[in-house]
Protein backbone atom coordinates (compact mmCIF):
# COMPACT_ATOMS: atom_id res chain seq x y z
CA UNK A 1 0.00 0.00 0.00
CA UNK A 2 1.48 3.12 -1.51
CA UNK A 3 1.68 5.98 1.31
CA UNK A 4 1.70 9.33 0.01
CA UNK A 5 4.02 11.60 1.98
CA UNK A 6 2.90 15.44 3.13
CA UNK A 7 5.24 17.36 1.03
CA UNK A 8 7.83 20.00 2.78
CA UNK A 9 7.37 23.41 2.59
CA UNK A 10 10.28 24.20 0.17
CA UNK A 11 8.69 22.02 -2.57
CA UNK A 12 5.55 23.49 -2.25
CA UNK A 13 7.15 27.11 -3.05
CA UNK A 14 8.79 26.01 -6.42
CA UNK A 15 5.61 24.81 -7.24
CA UNK A 16 3.88 27.93 -6.78
CA UNK A 17 7.33 29.36 -8.57
CA UNK A 18 6.66 27.31 -11.51
CA UNK A 19 3.37 27.72 -11.57
CA UNK A 20 3.52 31.66 -11.74
CA UNK A 21 6.30 31.87 -14.12
CA UNK A 22 4.21 29.16 -16.44
CA UNK A 23 1.23 31.58 -16.40
CA UNK A 24 3.57 34.76 -17.02
CA UNK A 25 5.18 32.62 -20.35
CA UNK A 26 2.05 31.99 -21.53
CA UNK A 27 0.86 35.44 -21.58
CA UNK A 28 3.87 36.91 -22.64
CA UNK A 29 4.60 34.51 -25.96
CA UNK A 30 3.51 36.58 -28.41
CA UNK A 31 5.07 39.76 -27.71
CA UNK A 32 8.90 38.24 -26.66
CA UNK A 33 8.66 36.25 -29.84
CA UNK A 34 8.24 39.52 -31.97
CA UNK A 35 11.13 41.24 -29.89
CA UNK A 36 13.38 38.54 -29.64
CA UNK A 37 14.99 38.59 -33.59
CA UNK A 38 14.99 42.14 -33.12
CA UNK A 39 16.98 42.04 -30.55
CA UNK A 40 19.38 39.45 -32.06
CA UNK A 41 19.58 41.91 -35.26
CA UNK A 42 20.16 44.99 -33.29
CA UNK A 43 22.57 43.05 -31.57
CA UNK A 44 24.69 41.94 -34.58
CA UNK A 45 24.87 45.13 -35.74
CA UNK A 46 26.78 46.68 -32.74
CA UNK A 47 28.88 43.56 -32.77
CA UNK A 48 29.78 44.63 -36.25
CA UNK A 49 30.41 48.39 -36.05
CA UNK A 50 32.51 47.60 -32.75
CA UNK A 51 34.45 45.23 -35.09
CA UNK A 52 34.80 47.95 -37.89
CA UNK A 53 35.73 50.45 -35.13
CA UNK A 54 38.89 48.37 -34.48
CA UNK A 55 40.38 48.10 -37.84
CA UNK A 56 38.79 51.51 -39.24
CA UNK A 57 40.92 54.57 -39.50
CA UNK A 58 39.08 57.95 -39.46
CA UNK A 59 37.75 59.70 -42.44
CA UNK A 60 40.14 62.21 -42.66
CA UNK A 61 42.90 60.05 -42.52
CA UNK A 62 41.30 57.18 -45.16
CA UNK A 63 41.06 60.12 -47.48
CA UNK A 64 44.52 61.25 -46.91
CA UNK A 65 45.66 57.83 -47.76
CA UNK A 66 43.30 58.11 -51.39
CA UNK A 67 44.85 61.28 -51.87
CA UNK A 68 48.56 59.91 -51.34
CA UNK A 69 48.25 56.98 -53.38
CA UNK A 70 46.37 58.95 -56.45
CA UNK A 71 49.24 61.04 -56.55
CA UNK A 72 51.44 57.63 -56.49
CA UNK A 73 49.85 56.41 -59.57
CA UNK A 74 50.78 59.72 -61.21
CA UNK A 75 53.83 59.91 -60.23
CA UNK A 76 54.76 56.57 -61.37
CA UNK A 77 53.01 57.17 -64.83
CA UNK A 78 54.94 60.34 -65.66
CA UNK A 79 58.05 58.71 -64.51
CA UNK A 80 57.36 56.01 -67.24
CA UNK A 81 55.87 58.56 -69.91
CA UNK A 82 57.71 61.51 -69.78
CA UNK A 83 60.93 59.90 -70.69
CA UNK A 84 59.59 58.53 -73.89
CA UNK A 85 57.95 62.02 -74.68
CA UNK A 86 61.14 63.49 -74.26
CA UNK A 87 63.14 60.46 -75.81
CA UNK A 88 60.35 60.83 -78.95
CA UNK A 89 61.54 64.30 -79.45
CA UNK A 90 64.97 63.46 -79.42
CA UNK A 91 64.74 61.10 -81.62
CA UNK A 92 62.79 63.42 -84.20
CA UNK A 93 65.49 65.93 -84.08
CA UNK A 94 67.41 63.42 -85.82
CA UNK A 95 68.14 65.07 -89.73
CA UNK A 96 67.55 63.54 -92.57
CA UNK A 97 70.42 62.27 -94.94
CA UNK A 98 68.84 64.47 -98.16
CA UNK A 99 66.70 66.78 -96.41
CA UNK A 100 68.85 68.38 -93.34
CA UNK A 101 67.61 70.99 -91.35
CA UNK A 102 69.27 74.00 -93.04
CA UNK A 103 68.30 72.61 -96.52
CA UNK A 104 65.16 74.74 -97.92
CA UNK A 105 61.57 74.00 -97.25
CA UNK A 106 60.32 76.16 -100.28
CA UNK A 107 58.94 74.48 -102.78
CA UNK A 108 59.68 76.53 -105.02
CA UNK A 109 62.96 76.43 -104.72
CA UNK A 110 62.98 73.40 -106.88
CA UNK A 111 59.75 73.58 -109.31
CA UNK A 112 60.93 77.18 -110.94
CA UNK A 113 56.96 78.29 -110.96
CA UNK A 114 57.73 80.68 -113.91
CA UNK A 115 59.78 78.21 -115.99
CA UNK A 116 59.21 75.83 -118.30
CA UNK A 117 61.18 72.96 -116.48
CA UNK A 118 60.06 69.63 -118.49
CA UNK A 119 63.25 67.37 -119.98
CA UNK A 120 60.78 65.49 -121.72
CA UNK A 121 57.20 66.16 -122.42
CA UNK A 122 54.61 64.48 -124.51
CA UNK A 123 53.70 66.10 -127.95
CA UNK A 124 50.70 67.58 -128.21
CA UNK A 125 50.04 66.87 -124.16
CA UNK A 126 46.57 67.90 -123.17
CA UNK A 127 45.34 69.77 -126.56
CA UNK A 128 42.33 67.30 -127.00
CA UNK A 129 39.74 67.06 -124.38
CA UNK A 130 40.30 63.54 -121.75
CA UNK A 131 38.04 62.86 -119.42
CA UNK A 132 40.55 61.68 -116.91
CA UNK A 133 44.24 62.01 -117.01
CA UNK A 134 45.87 59.49 -114.82
CA UNK A 135 50.18 60.57 -113.56
CA UNK A 136 51.77 57.63 -112.50
CA UNK A 137 54.67 58.09 -110.17
CA UNK A 138 57.26 56.01 -111.38
CA UNK A 139 61.26 55.96 -110.66
CA UNK A 140 63.41 56.74 -113.44
CA UNK A 141 64.74 53.25 -113.91
CA UNK A 142 61.61 51.61 -113.56
CA UNK A 143 61.54 50.37 -117.22
CA UNK A 144 59.67 47.37 -116.56
CA UNK A 145 57.12 48.82 -114.00
CA UNK A 146 56.09 50.96 -116.64
CA UNK A 147 55.59 48.32 -119.64
CA UNK A 148 53.87 46.13 -117.42
CA UNK A 149 51.11 48.62 -116.61
CA UNK A 150 51.16 49.55 -120.68
CA UNK A 151 50.30 45.90 -121.15
CA UNK A 152 47.87 45.43 -118.32
CA UNK A 153 45.43 48.15 -116.84
CA UNK A 154 47.13 50.83 -118.43
CA UNK A 155 45.74 49.63 -122.15
CA UNK A 156 42.68 51.28 -122.09
CA UNK A 157 42.06 51.48 -125.52
CA UNK A 158 40.67 47.44 -124.29
CA UNK A 159 40.23 48.25 -120.37
CA UNK A 160 37.50 51.34 -120.99
CA UNK A 161 34.17 52.25 -119.92
CA UNK A 162 32.87 49.23 -122.31
CA UNK A 163 34.59 47.08 -120.35
CA UNK A 164 32.62 47.69 -117.18
CA UNK A 165 29.33 45.29 -118.44
CA UNK A 166 31.62 42.49 -119.27
CA UNK A 167 32.76 42.48 -115.66
CA UNK A 168 29.54 42.95 -114.00
CA UNK A 169 26.99 42.01 -116.12
CA UNK A 170 25.92 38.98 -114.45
CA UNK A 171 25.24 41.15 -111.03
CA UNK A 172 22.35 43.80 -113.21
CA UNK A 173 20.49 44.95 -110.83
CA UNK A 174 22.71 45.12 -108.01
CA UNK A 175 24.34 48.17 -108.67
CA UNK A 176 23.50 52.13 -109.43
CA UNK A 177 23.70 52.51 -113.59
CA UNK A 178 25.50 55.48 -115.24
CA UNK A 179 23.63 58.98 -114.13
CA UNK A 180 21.72 60.13 -117.60
CA UNK A 181 22.31 63.75 -116.63
CA UNK A 182 26.55 63.02 -116.13
CA UNK A 183 26.52 61.39 -119.68
CA UNK A 184 24.95 64.46 -121.03
CA UNK A 185 26.98 66.56 -119.39
CA UNK A 186 30.47 64.60 -120.37
CA UNK A 187 29.21 63.76 -124.00
CA UNK A 188 31.86 66.00 -125.51
CA UNK A 189 34.73 63.32 -123.35
CA UNK A 190 32.63 59.84 -124.65
CA UNK A 191 32.25 58.20 -127.96
CA UNK A 192 29.81 55.80 -128.69
CA UNK A 193 26.95 54.39 -126.63
CA UNK A 194 25.64 51.63 -124.55
CA UNK A 195 27.66 48.72 -123.99
CA UNK A 196 30.31 50.31 -126.90
CA UNK A 197 30.85 53.68 -124.32
CA UNK A 198 33.92 54.73 -124.36
CA UNK A 199 35.65 57.67 -122.17
CA UNK A 200 39.10 59.76 -123.17
CA UNK A 201 41.59 58.53 -120.67
CA UNK A 202 45.74 59.41 -120.97
CA UNK A 203 48.15 57.48 -118.93
CA UNK A 204 51.51 59.55 -118.11
CA UNK A 205 54.33 58.52 -116.28
CA UNK A 206 56.17 61.15 -114.17
CA UNK A 207 60.45 61.20 -113.62
CA UNK A 208 63.38 62.63 -112.01
CA UNK A 209 66.76 62.30 -113.29
CA UNK A 210 69.57 60.26 -111.89
CA UNK A 211 72.42 62.02 -109.50
CA UNK A 212 74.79 59.86 -110.89
CA UNK A 213 74.08 60.84 -114.59
CA UNK A 214 77.90 61.33 -115.00
CA UNK A 215 78.59 57.85 -113.95
CA UNK A 216 76.17 55.99 -115.81
CA UNK A 217 76.31 57.70 -118.79
CA UNK A 218 74.53 58.54 -121.79
CA UNK A 219 73.03 54.87 -121.94
CA UNK A 220 70.13 55.60 -119.38
CA UNK A 221 69.20 58.36 -120.63
CA UNK A 222 69.23 57.12 -124.35
CA UNK A 223 66.76 53.92 -123.20
CA UNK A 224 64.36 56.87 -121.68
CA UNK A 225 64.39 58.85 -124.38
CA UNK A 226 63.51 55.71 -126.75
CA UNK A 227 61.02 54.76 -124.70
CA UNK A 228 59.51 58.31 -124.33
CA UNK A 229 59.29 58.37 -128.59
CA UNK A 230 57.83 55.44 -128.65
CA UNK A 231 55.12 55.79 -126.39
CA UNK A 232 54.48 59.35 -125.84
CA UNK A 233 53.96 59.17 -122.48
CA UNK A 234 57.10 60.43 -120.29
CA UNK A 235 56.97 63.47 -118.20
CA UNK A 236 60.95 63.54 -117.16
CA UNK A 237 61.83 66.87 -114.77
CA UNK A 238 64.81 68.42 -114.00
CA UNK A 239 64.94 66.88 -110.20
CA UNK A 240 66.54 64.06 -108.39
CA UNK A 241 64.45 61.46 -108.57
CA UNK A 242 64.69 59.72 -104.89
CA UNK A 243 61.94 58.65 -102.46
CA UNK A 244 62.45 61.57 -100.37
CA UNK A 245 61.61 63.85 -103.30
CA UNK A 246 58.43 62.21 -104.57
CA UNK A 247 56.80 65.87 -103.14
CA UNK A 248 58.72 67.59 -105.49
CA UNK A 249 57.49 65.04 -108.03
CA UNK A 250 54.17 65.17 -107.22
CA UNK A 251 54.05 68.94 -107.35
CA UNK A 252 55.77 68.69 -110.52
CA UNK A 253 52.86 66.18 -112.38
CA UNK A 254 50.10 69.62 -110.54
CA UNK A 255 52.31 72.18 -112.56
CA UNK A 256 52.14 70.71 -115.62
CA UNK A 257 48.65 69.81 -115.13
CA UNK A 258 47.71 72.57 -114.36
CA UNK A 259 49.54 74.68 -117.08
CA UNK A 260 48.46 72.52 -119.74
CA UNK A 261 45.12 70.54 -119.01
CA UNK A 262 43.13 72.55 -116.98
CA UNK A 263 41.05 73.77 -119.98
CA UNK A 264 40.63 70.38 -121.72
CA UNK A 265 40.36 67.24 -118.79
CA UNK A 266 37.22 66.76 -116.54
CA UNK A 267 39.12 64.40 -113.69
CA UNK A 268 42.79 63.49 -112.56
CA UNK A 269 43.97 60.44 -110.75
CA UNK A 270 47.73 60.25 -109.35
CA UNK A 271 48.59 57.02 -108.49
CA UNK A 272 52.47 54.80 -108.03
CA UNK A 273 53.83 52.50 -110.22
CA UNK A 274 52.89 49.81 -108.29
CA UNK A 275 49.00 50.58 -108.04
CA UNK A 276 46.44 48.48 -110.01
CA UNK A 277 43.68 50.90 -111.56
CA UNK A 278 40.43 49.21 -112.08
CA UNK A 279 39.76 51.80 -114.83
CA UNK A 280 36.38 50.64 -116.01
CA UNK A 281 35.25 51.09 -112.42
CA UNK A 282 36.36 54.09 -112.12
CA UNK A 283 35.03 55.60 -115.23
CA UNK A 284 31.56 54.12 -113.87
CA UNK A 285 31.93 55.91 -111.08
CA UNK A 286 32.74 59.39 -112.33
CA UNK A 287 29.54 59.05 -114.63
CA UNK A 288 27.37 58.69 -111.42
CA UNK A 289 27.15 55.01 -110.72
CA UNK A 290 28.45 52.30 -108.34
CA UNK A 291 30.51 48.92 -107.89
CA UNK A 292 28.59 46.16 -107.33
CA UNK A 293 29.40 44.42 -103.69
CA UNK A 294 31.26 41.03 -103.86
CA UNK A 295 32.13 38.99 -101.31
CA UNK A 296 35.59 39.26 -101.38
CA UNK A 297 35.48 43.12 -101.21
CA UNK A 298 32.94 43.73 -98.62
CA UNK A 299 35.83 44.27 -96.15
CA UNK A 300 36.51 47.59 -97.56
CA UNK A 301 32.96 49.07 -96.74
CA UNK A 302 31.49 50.23 -93.56
CA UNK A 303 27.89 50.41 -92.78
CA UNK A 304 27.34 52.93 -94.76
CA UNK A 305 29.02 52.47 -97.94
CA UNK A 306 28.36 48.70 -98.57
CA UNK A 307 24.40 49.57 -99.41
CA UNK A 308 25.54 50.25 -103.12
CA UNK A 309 22.00 50.40 -104.10
CA UNK A 310 21.62 54.15 -102.49
CA UNK A 311 21.93 57.30 -104.41
CA UNK A 312 24.72 58.76 -101.09
CA UNK A 313 27.02 56.38 -102.47
CA UNK A 314 27.28 57.47 -106.39
CA UNK A 315 28.63 60.55 -107.22
CA UNK A 316 26.72 63.78 -107.86
CA UNK A 317 29.55 66.60 -107.33
CA UNK A 318 31.28 67.70 -110.53
CA UNK A 319 33.98 70.05 -108.68
CA UNK A 320 35.70 70.74 -105.62
CA UNK A 321 36.05 66.99 -105.62
CA UNK A 322 38.79 64.63 -103.62
CA UNK A 323 38.88 60.89 -102.68
CA UNK A 324 41.12 57.79 -102.05
CA UNK A 325 42.01 55.91 -98.73
CA UNK A 326 41.88 58.55 -95.82
CA UNK A 327 43.62 58.46 -93.32
CA UNK A 328 43.17 60.24 -89.85
CA UNK A 329 44.43 60.93 -86.76
CA UNK A 330 48.19 59.24 -88.33
CA UNK A 331 51.50 60.50 -85.54
CA UNK A 332 54.53 61.40 -87.09
CA UNK A 333 57.21 58.60 -87.21
CA UNK A 334 59.67 58.97 -84.64
CA UNK A 335 62.12 55.56 -85.26
CA UNK A 336 64.66 57.00 -87.57
CA UNK A 337 65.39 53.61 -89.48
CA UNK A 338 61.70 53.90 -90.67
CA UNK A 339 60.49 54.68 -94.20
CA UNK A 340 58.80 57.49 -92.58
CA UNK A 341 60.67 58.83 -90.38
CA UNK A 342 59.77 62.42 -89.82
CA UNK A 343 62.37 64.55 -88.43
CA UNK A 344 60.95 67.55 -85.70
CA UNK A 345 62.56 70.48 -87.82
CA UNK A 346 60.27 70.02 -91.00
CA UNK A 347 57.44 69.13 -88.90
CA UNK A 348 56.07 69.67 -85.38
CA UNK A 349 52.42 69.09 -84.69
CA UNK A 350 52.33 65.67 -82.63
CA UNK A 351 49.60 64.35 -85.25
CA UNK A 352 49.07 64.75 -89.09
CA UNK A 353 46.10 66.48 -90.55
CA UNK A 354 43.87 63.94 -92.62
CA UNK A 355 44.97 62.44 -95.85
CA UNK A 356 44.73 60.56 -98.61
CA UNK A 357 46.87 57.50 -99.19
CA UNK A 358 49.45 58.60 -102.21
CA UNK A 359 48.57 55.12 -103.79
CA UNK A 360 45.80 56.82 -105.64
CA UNK A 361 43.70 60.05 -105.12
CA UNK A 362 41.35 61.43 -107.35
CA UNK A 363 40.40 65.27 -107.88
CA UNK A 364 38.16 66.85 -109.90
CA UNK A 365 40.52 69.09 -112.33
CA UNK A 366 39.98 72.43 -110.32
CA UNK A 367 41.32 71.25 -107.75
CA UNK A 368 44.56 70.66 -109.30
CA UNK A 369 44.77 74.08 -109.92
CA UNK A 370 44.23 75.19 -105.98
CA UNK A 371 46.55 72.14 -104.91
CA UNK A 372 49.26 73.20 -106.82
CA UNK A 373 48.51 77.26 -105.91
CA UNK A 374 48.65 75.99 -102.43
CA UNK A 375 51.40 74.32 -102.40
CA UNK A 376 53.68 77.28 -103.47
CA UNK A 377 52.50 79.11 -100.01
CA UNK A 378 53.02 75.61 -97.68
CA UNK A 379 56.45 74.78 -96.43
CA UNK A 380 57.65 71.67 -97.73
CA UNK A 381 56.89 68.20 -96.19
CA UNK A 382 58.89 64.74 -97.83
CA UNK A 383 55.77 62.91 -97.43
CA UNK A 384 54.15 63.94 -100.47
CA UNK A 385 50.81 62.45 -99.88
CA UNK A 386 50.44 64.10 -96.13
CA UNK A 387 51.95 67.25 -98.09
CA UNK A 388 49.41 67.14 -100.88
CA UNK A 389 46.26 66.02 -99.79
CA UNK A 390 46.77 67.02 -96.00
CA UNK A 391 48.95 70.46 -95.83
CA UNK A 392 47.70 71.64 -99.13
CA UNK A 393 44.87 70.19 -99.18
CA UNK A 394 43.57 72.23 -95.53
CA UNK A 395 45.55 75.47 -96.72
CA UNK A 396 43.31 75.48 -99.91
CA UNK A 397 39.99 74.42 -97.88
CA UNK A 398 39.54 71.02 -99.65
CA UNK A 399 37.46 68.47 -98.34
CA UNK A 400 38.99 65.18 -98.93
CA UNK A 401 36.52 62.21 -98.38
CA UNK A 402 37.04 58.70 -98.15
CA UNK A 403 36.28 56.16 -100.75
CA UNK A 404 35.88 52.66 -99.79
CA UNK A 405 37.19 51.27 -103.05
CA UNK A 406 40.58 52.90 -102.96
CA UNK A 407 43.12 50.45 -101.29
CA UNK A 408 46.18 51.15 -100.00
CA UNK A 409 46.97 47.52 -99.58
CA UNK A 410 46.39 44.41 -102.15
CA UNK A 411 43.78 41.60 -102.04
CA UNK A 412 45.22 38.49 -101.94
CA UNK A 413 41.91 37.45 -103.32
CA UNK A 414 41.57 38.46 -107.23
CA UNK A 415 37.38 39.17 -107.41
CA UNK A 416 38.94 42.21 -104.98
CA UNK A 417 40.64 43.27 -108.07
CA UNK A 418 37.68 42.95 -110.24
CA UNK A 419 35.34 44.69 -107.18
CA UNK A 420 37.80 47.56 -106.38
CA UNK A 421 39.05 50.71 -107.78
CA UNK A 422 42.75 50.77 -106.77
CA UNK A 423 44.74 47.79 -105.05
CA UNK A 424 48.37 48.76 -103.91
CA UNK A 425 52.01 47.70 -103.61
CA UNK A 426 51.30 45.28 -106.51
CA UNK A 427 54.43 43.93 -107.47
CA UNK A 428 54.79 42.96 -111.87
CA UNK A 429 54.07 39.32 -111.81
CA UNK A 430 51.26 39.91 -109.00
CA UNK A 431 49.85 43.04 -112.01
CA UNK A 432 50.26 40.79 -115.06
CA UNK A 433 48.08 37.48 -112.78
CA UNK A 434 45.57 39.69 -111.38
CA UNK A 435 45.06 41.72 -115.33
CA UNK A 436 44.61 37.91 -116.64
CA UNK A 437 41.90 37.46 -114.14
CA UNK A 438 40.75 41.11 -114.17
CA UNK A 439 40.33 40.89 -118.03
CA UNK A 440 38.68 37.02 -118.48
CA UNK A 441 35.14 38.19 -118.17
CA UNK A 442 33.91 34.62 -118.07
CA UNK A 443 34.66 34.56 -114.79
CA UNK A 444 32.37 35.52 -112.44
CA UNK A 445 32.52 36.70 -109.09
CA UNK A 446 30.33 35.83 -106.35
CA UNK A 447 28.46 38.87 -104.04
CA UNK A 448 28.03 38.50 -100.37
CA UNK A 449 26.21 35.39 -98.81
CA UNK A 450 22.06 35.61 -98.19
CA UNK A 451 23.56 36.05 -94.34
CA UNK A 452 25.30 39.16 -94.88
CA UNK A 453 27.71 39.32 -92.19
CA UNK A 454 28.26 42.59 -90.71
CA UNK A 455 31.14 42.07 -88.66
CA UNK A 456 33.21 42.09 -91.48
CA UNK A 457 32.40 45.64 -91.93
CA UNK A 458 34.77 48.65 -90.97
CA UNK A 459 34.02 50.91 -88.27
CA UNK A 460 33.06 54.49 -89.95
CA UNK A 461 36.04 56.69 -90.08
CA UNK A 462 35.28 59.85 -87.46
CA UNK A 463 37.73 62.14 -88.33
Amino acid sequence: MDVKMPHSSHDILDEDDQSSSLLNSSSSTGSEDDTQPKQRQRGYRKLQRRQRSRYHLPRSMRRCGCYTLSLFIVFLMLYNYLPNIYLDVQKRHMPLSDWSANTSLDIKDYISPQQDTALIMPRGFCTNKTFLIIAVSTNLNNFVERQTIRETWGNTTEFNYSAFGKLHGHMKGRYLPAKPDRLRLYADYLTGEGDSLTATVRIIFIVGRSSYESHLGNETLIRLNNEAEMYNDIIQDNFIDTYNNLTIKSVMALKHISRSCAKSCAYFLKCDDDTFVNVPNLLHYLLGGTVPLYNDTLDYYDRRSFLVMMPHNSLNATTGIMRGHQFCNVMPVSEVSSKWYMPYYMYQADAYPQYLSGAGYLMSIDVVDRLYEAALNTSLLYLEDVYITGLCADRANIKRQHHSLFSFAHSQHLCAFKGSITQHQVKEETMVEAWRYVSNYTIKCPPPGNYLNHMRLRNRMNC
